[in-house]
């Protein structure tokens, strides 16, 4: 046990201090400065999903195992959305508020724009891994995932550093959601470890990435594996489809299980689905449930891979 709380404090603490780092900074430094540097973002998740995808090519090298990681994704998405729309069923409400905009199929052009990018890259990684370019030592030091995870940690906490939370935003009705999503992530690893014969430890890891693939991947990949890193990945990136879909077809009449649904995603991708088919009213609680579930999600997988 104090090897495994050493482990977890020696891996933990760098996110720890560039979450911090990117924050503080994002306080101080003068907002024109910020904003390009918030801009930095997609193209260091594009980079990051390039060397997940790299890093997986071995699972993707035939046919029957790339079906094999997509197949298990595709399980462990499913049935974590299951679970956690059911689970916070009880505590959906009507909105007193009528809203028409509840946008067009047009709209979801967007974000599924940005999911298809994002399996194109993986996918060109898996393609580059043929290439060797990752066994040179210029690939080993541009490449190295670590750095750029850093990179993402640090431009993260420079973003929440600009959310502007009011305290009627931190009523309990709004935190309970991001607590549901949690345990409900949790129950459905328990679940998935039962249904696949996965190791709980591993498969509760899996389960509490709460959509942010291009953080889950990583993090699994460093601790488990390039295989691992593609089924988080690919996991994570199913939710996030998974959670627009369930926003836009039944988010006006199951609001709070849609936000828990879309889980860290709540706060970015899937926010203005959430503004137009569940109201403005539901604004606040996705933004508090994907802040509070983003920084989660790095502490949860950690920990749980701690005992793998």
């Amino acid at each position: 046990m104090p090897n495994q709380l050493s482990n977890i404090f020696a891996t933990v603490l760098p996110i720890v201090l560039y979450l911090l780092a990117g924050y503080l900074a994002g306080k101080r430094l003068p907002k024109p400065l910020i904003k390009p540097m918030i801009g930095g973002i997609t193209p260091v998740v594009w980079v990051i999903l390039f060397v997940i995808g790299l890093e997986s090519g071995e699972a993707f090298s035939s046919f029957a195992s790339g079906i094999h990681v997509l197949k298990q994704a595709a399980l462990y998405a499913f049935t974590l959305s299951a679970v956690v729309f059911v689970c916070i069923l009880p505590f959906n409400r009507r909105s007193e508020c009528a809203d028409d905009s509840t946008g067009g199929w047009q709209a979801l052009w967007y974000p599924l724009k940005e999911c298809l990018i994002a399996f194109g890259l993986v996918l060109a990684g898996a393609f580059a891994y043929r290439l060797h370019w990752h066994d040179t030592a210029a690939g080993e030091l541009l490449l190295n995932i670590s750095w750029w995870l850093y990179g993402l940690l640090f431009l993260i906490g420079l973003d929440l550093a600009q959310v502007a939370i009011s305290r009627s935003w931190l009523a309990p009705r709004v935190l309970m959601i991001p607590l549901l999503v949690m345990l409900a992530s949790m129950l459905g690893g328990v679940l998935l470890s039962f249904m696949t014969g996965e190791r709980l430890a591993v498969s509760l890891a899996l389960s509490t990435g709460f959509g942010w693939f291009s953080l889950s991947g990583a993090i699994a990949g460093q601790q488990l594996g390039e295989a691992y890193a593609s089924v988080a990945l690919l996991n994570d990136l199913m939710r996030e489809l998974i959670g627009l879909t369930v926003v836009f077809l039944l988010g006006r009449n199951f609001a709070n299980s849609s936000v828990g649904v879309c889980a860290a995603t709540a706060m970015d991708t899937t926010l203005p689905f959430v503004r137009k088919a569940c109201h403005y009213e539901y604004v606040p609680t996705a933004i508090i449930s994907g802040l509070i579930l983003t920084i989660a999600a790095p502490f949860f997988m950690l920990f749980f891979l701690s005992f793998a």
